[in-house]
């Protein structure tokens, strides 16, 4: 009833390797790779795709589909090579999820319309991935946003993290807990940066307020009160355009007059700050055993850095002239407080009786503009102050010409300083267990003021 029409000089071009003829109707048969073969044809209105293991069995197949259309009932037509391959590639694509290609394309079509009722512009993978990040929300435990940030702040205490640093973030967050009432999982980017936006936060404020919510968001997801494996909403806040703040720092007359005016127990904490670039955190923390005058450096411990890295620190020769009255072989540099911040409110009242204006940060920004000044090198300067290249130039910098910064650095004290009553005793600032813990609680111990805040 049919025959067989073999093809070989069709199996090496684009199109069928082998049609399969009968009456009035013919079937085509494609290489469907890994010696598999598909058998297209179209019936009742419809293209139709069979595929077979092997090329016998595709023939035989054909055969009986041919037998079954001689009653004309259906229209059957050759499909091009590209319409097999695409055929081929959708059916082997659907074949692991166990879904037809009808199926696939008739779910398609109703998920498209339902989109579209909606108004919704959305693909279906962006569909879907909603639809499943829902739906683990809805598993994640509800905590308020408060809560999180209580347990977020006792974390950073626990974790021996600075005071400074748990202030910074007690001071944002509770802020931010006074407008966020509800559940942390139902704050979104808009909420954040429309609240910055309230509070009027700006530049690099802004900036610092998106590091905390980042860091804090992170915490959250960490304790599973946000959906893991997924950004927080936090990261998605735009950083602001940061130009930096106007740097200002002191001339060599102005740090002169501070350090022959201030009490000697202060002396140290200013020249060092001044003539090494430490910070005043770095600073309290500093016991003379990490100065070695004789070899010329500080040795500013992990524990003791802001960053947790080690690194040394020249000693200037007027440094080292300003600390010799001073020295000792153990002890606090400088008067020591259970905290860093206790420490700076009791040397502004000391800078007060100086006369000298006060300027923000300025021992540390007048050592980096007169030291680079010098040395013409922003990489030796920013590895001893312990700061990127980047941020030296948008923090610290501020033009000085080499004679300034001569003097800067030629400032020494006068005979009164050197010949006057010393009143630093090692005796007052004898280094207790660092850092300063509670004996019940063996926790770092925080003002009684900023826990009940």
């Amino acid at each position: 009833m049919s025959s067989s029409l073999k093809c070989p000089e069709l199996a090496e071009k684009r199109g069928p390797i082998e049609i399969v003829e009968g009456k009035n109707t013919h079937i085509p048969i494609y290489n469907a790779g890994e010696g598999k073969v598909i058998l297209a044809y179209y019936a009742e209105g419809q293209r139709k795709m069979v595929k077979c293991r092997s090329l016998e069995a595709g023939r035989k197949r054909a055969k009986e589909i041919i037998e079954q259309l001689v009653a004309g009932s259906a229209h059957v037509r050759t499909v091009t090579a590209k319409e097999a391959a695409l055929l081929n590639f959708c059916v082997s694509a659907l074949d692991p999820l166990g879904t037809s290609l009808s199926e696939a394309i008739r779910e398609f079509v109703d998920a498209r319309k339902i989109l579209k009722e909606a108004g919704e512009s959305a693909s279906l993978v962006e569909a879907s991935t909603f639809f499943i990040r829902e739906s683990q929300k809805r598993q994640i435990p509800r905590k308020l946003f408060l809560e999180v940030v209580q347990e977020f702040l006792d974390d950073l205490k626990r974790k021996g993290r600075s005071y400074r640093h748990w202030s910074d973030c007690h001071a944002r967050l509770g802020k931010a807990a006074k407008a966020f009432k509800g559940g942390i999982l139902d704050i979104t980017t808009s909420n954040l940066e429309a609240w910055l936006d309230i509070i009027k936060a700006r530049g690099r404020n802004r900036n610092n307020y998106r590091g905390t919510f980042t860091t804090f968001f992170s915490f959250a997801r960490k304790r599973g009160y946000l959906p893991r494996n997924a950004p927080t909403e936090a990261e998605y806040i735009t950083l602001a355009t940061d130009r930096g703040s106007l740097i200002r720092i002191y001339v060599p007359e102005q740090i002169g007059d501070i350090l022959h005016r201030l009490p000697d127990r202060w002396v140290p904490f200013v020249a060092i700050g001044a003539f090494a670039g430490l910070r005043a955190a770095e600073i309290h923390r500093l016991e003379w055993a990490d100065i070695n005058l004789e070899e010329g450096h500080i040795v500013v411990d992990r524990h003791k850095d802001k960053t947790g890295r080690r690194r040394i620190v020249p000693v200037q020769p007027n440094l080292k002239a300003w600390l010799l009255p001073y020295a000792n072989k153990s002890g606090w540099v400088c008067p020591h407080y259970s905290h860093d911040s206790t420490s700076l409110i009791e040397f502004a009242k000391a800078f007060k009786k100086t006369g000298v204006v006060s300027v923000h940060n300025g021992f540390r920004h007048s050592y980096a503009s007169h030291r680079l000044a010098i040395v013409k090198s922003v990489d030796q300067v920013g590895l001893e102050m312990n700061t990127s290249p980047r941020k030296f130039f948008q923090n610290y910098r501020e033009l000085v010409t080499e004679k300034i910064a001569l003097a800067y650095f030629g400032v020494l004290p006068d005979e009164k300083r050197l010949n006057g009553k010393k009143t630093f005793l090692a005796q007052n600032f004898a280094p207790a267990s660092h850092p300063v813990r509670s004996k019940s609680t063996k926790k770092f111990s925080f003002p009684k003021e900023a826990m009940a805040a």
